[in-house]
């Protein structure tokens, strides 16, 4: 479906909207979304079109077990439902089911680890069950003897990133939403402490974008706009590798597995530049997830570093040798390629969202590094709370959007 408004008879549109929108992916297309939802008039922009940066090249886990204690796991609990709700209300398929997940140990340390952890997604209120292997091989019967125990959530669930954001986009267009992909942005104009209008150049026309609200979900695009508007968001690329197999009749797994060192990996930036394990160096952590299609993604990494989606041949062979010391019935199956997508970290891992102190009419949702799918719903939601000045279903007092500046009163 193509978005992008006939302006050829024109050589300059003025555009007003209530709330213009920086960035299509799964944050910015859901915050679309609800916002067009809620009456507001919208304007959705993008340098390229929804899903084409990290939205596009994930694995699409909707998931808590994943997730540190905290405001993190809070958002994700609540956004797993709001999931639910949302892929029976859309109308389109985008790929949702819920067959649960599993994080599995594999060493003398990873039982206890799981333990805590599902003591923790209890105390959140995540249905969290420990396995042990004759448990897990109930589940999944093809790992090998390296796996010994799982911790096993039924309520996981996986979504097409692509197909969602996609969808979302659509919805919000459906919902009145005025949409302009493929746009370059000159700076945005702006007074001392409010943000004006931005004019776009998109097929060689100009459009002047004027709103009352914006609402900053760039993703690693954020950081730039951040910088012209005198608001420092560090974020930082942090690419992660993914490997594709042939279809198969049945695919060896059933559901979305990660090994319990996956927290480690994603927890403990540092061991990228300490860690003397090469694995640990590239953020390695075991994932296997089937698709709609029948093939397996294999994963993953979390390297401090940006660059296209092509795979890193010597990265993909790593990958796949640690899958197949998993699941042993792999070595039979073809590897058709690997990819990568980068995502927006933020040194204290939590995600930005909130409203900015400094440009008072400018709400952002950016940072949610690997989380931006299972927190699309609830990010939206607490923006439309934000837009509306309605209180707020959850606080967003540790994740400011000033709490990176220096002077953040």
């Amino acid at each position: 479906m193509a978005f992008t408004p006939d302006l050829r008879k024109s050589r300059m549109l003025d555009i007003e909207v209530d709330i213009a929108v920086i960035g299509a992916g799964i944050i910015g297309s859901a915050c679309a979304d609800e916002l067009a939802g809620l009456g507001f008039k919208v304007a959705l922009i993008d340098r390229s079109e929804p899903a084409t940066g990290t939205s596009g090249a994930c694995d699409g886990y909707i998931s808590t077990s994943t997730k540190v204690p905290g405001i993190t796991l809070e958002l994700a609990v609540e956004s797993q439902r709001l999931w639910r709700d949302l892929a029976a209300g859309i109308g389109r398929d985008i790929g949702y089911s819920q067959p649960g997940g599993l994080m599995i140990a594999e060493t003398e340390i990873d039982p206890s680890a799981l333990e805590r952890q599902a003591e923790k997604l209890r105390a959140a209120g995540v249905v969290a069950e420990l396995r042990d292997r004759p448990g897990l091989l109930a589940l999944e019967p093809n790992f090998g003897p390296r796996v010994h125990a799982a911790l096993y959530c039924p309520g996981e669930a996986h979504v097409s990133g692509y197909a969602a954001t996609q969808a979302l986009a659509a919805r919000a267009v459906e919902r009145g939403a005025r949409v302009f992909w493929r746009s370059a942005m000159a700076p945005i104009e702006m007074s001392s402490d409010r943000l004006l209008r931005v004019e776009l150049t998109s097929g060689g026309e100009k459009i002047r974008v004027a709103a009352e609200q914006w609402v900053l979900a760039a993703g690693l695009g954020s950081r730039a706009i951040g910088e012209q508007l005198g608001l420092p968001l560090p974020i930082e690329p942090r690419r992660g590798d993914l490997v594709v197999t042939e279809r198969m009749a049945r695919p060896l797994v059933g559901r979305f597995c990660a090994s319990a060192h996956y927290l480690v990996a994603k927890g403990n930036p540092e061991l990228a530049a300490t860690s003397e394990d090469p694995r640990e160096r590239l953020g390695y952590g075991f994932i296997v997830e089937p698709t709609a299609e029948g093939q397996l993604l294999l994963g993953s990494t979390r390297i401090f570093r940006d660059g296209d989606r092509s795979g890193d041949i010597d990265v993909t062979r790593m990958i796949v040798e640690e899958a197949v010391a998993r699941l042993p019935a792999l070595a039979g199956v073809a590897v058709l390629r690997g990819f990568a997508g980068s995502r927006p970290f933020v040194p204290d891992r939590k995600p930005i969202i909130g409203k900015s102190r400094k440009k008072t009419n400018l709400l952002v949702a950016t940072g949610h590094e690997g989380d931006g799918i299972t927190l699309a719903p609830i990010t939206a939601r607490l923006i439309g709370e934000l837009a509306r000045e309605q209180p707020l279903s959850m606080s967003l007092d540790n994740l400011s959007v000033d709490r990176f500046c220096s002077d953040p009163s």
